[in-house]
């Protein structure tokens, strides 16, 4: 078997598809980071490539020496020996499905395909315009889809002695991914996204020169001219996360900023952002960076603060 991590916790999930005898598809992962966990130290999968999908949240990644920043609904490939991780920033919070494939074998077929359309199929992924895009939001239905076939079907005891799994979870779990990565190319062709919509503006710019105000999902919608459901519901499509979460966000990169390029204390910090106090600007900055403001502060200073 190929040397790749199986980590698996509360909120990380992952398939091991050679388990169930998969040649071709090898793993399916996923998290859901309620806070920023340990950095990803740098690493590859050799021959293998690796599709990653930001359902939820932002993210940085370090491919080779090339820096890439992930907002929701954004899709990173790795490809075959290729070094990637975070480098010593920690995995944000958020929620992110991987997908790790082996390459077509000439003798055998790839996803249910011949292995001569499992080819075509594996050298389009190696075709994109770039590494770095968006797929449209809901992207991880399929994916999740998987998930729910392998929980179903290990939920019922199988024919141990023979070892093999069902003709339909087979073609169920496959048709799947097949629609995941058919869905990838497509977005990957498509021409760049569309420019976000001036209501959306209107908030987003309210946001940013309103540092000290924390609005309320009221407010920001009327500010971009649609229902609060409905502007809720545009702010995620076109920004990758919610309102709500887009405004924390917000604030805890201006006070690393902050932290970085000012002395002012960390309970000034807080107010000058909008937070009621230090304690709870210190529980939502750790919640998003892994720590806490003043180990950020000692941290990005090398330790002389």
């Amino acid at each position: 078997m190929h040397k790749i991590l199986i980590d698996p916790s509360r909120e990380r999930q992952i398939l091991d598809f050679r388990l169930f005898g998969f040649q071709d598809v090898l793993v399916l992962g996923r998290y859901l980071y309620r806070e920023a966990r340990s950095p990803l130290q740098m690493h590859d999968h050799g021959q293998l490539l690796e599709i990653c999908y930001l359902a939820e949240g932002r993210q940085f990644y370090r491919v080779n020496e090339e820096d890439y920043f992930l907002n929701g609904g954004d899709v990173l490939i790795n490809y075959p020996q290729e070094s990637h991780g975070t480098g010593f920033l920690r995995e944000g919070k958020g929620r992110l499905y991987w997908l790790i494939l082996q390459p077509p074998s000439a003798k055998s077929e790839y996803l249910g395909m011949s292995s001569g359309n499992g080819k075509i199929l594996y050298e389009k992924l190696f075709q994109f315009p770039s590494r770095h895009f968006k797929l449209k939001i809901g992207g991880q239905k399929d994916l999740e889809s998987v998930f729910a076939a392998f929980e179903k079907e290990t939920a019922v005891p199988s024919d141990k002695a023979s070892g093999k799994n069902p003709p339909l979870f087979l073609i169920n779990v496959r048709n799947h991914l097949l629609r995941f990565l058919l869905d990838l190319i497509e977005a990957a062709q498509e021409q760049p996204r569309n420019e976000t919509s001036s209501g959306i503006v209107r908030a987003v710019h309210r946001i940013k020169s309103e540092e000290a105000t924390f609005h309320t999902m009221k407010q920001l919608a009327r500010e971009s001219g649609l229902s609060e459901s409905r502007f809720k519901h545009r702010f995620k499509e076109e920004i990758g996360t919610t309102p709500a979460d887009y405004q924390v966000r917000y604030k805890v990169d201006c006070a690393c900023q902050m932290l970085l390029r000012t002395d002012q204390t960390i309970l000034d910090t807080a107010l000058s952002l909008g937070f009621s106090s230090s304690q709870y600007f210190a529980t939502v900055f750790r919640r998003y960076m892994g720590m806490s403001p003043a180990e950020y502060r000692n941290m990005m200073r090398g330790g002389n603060s």
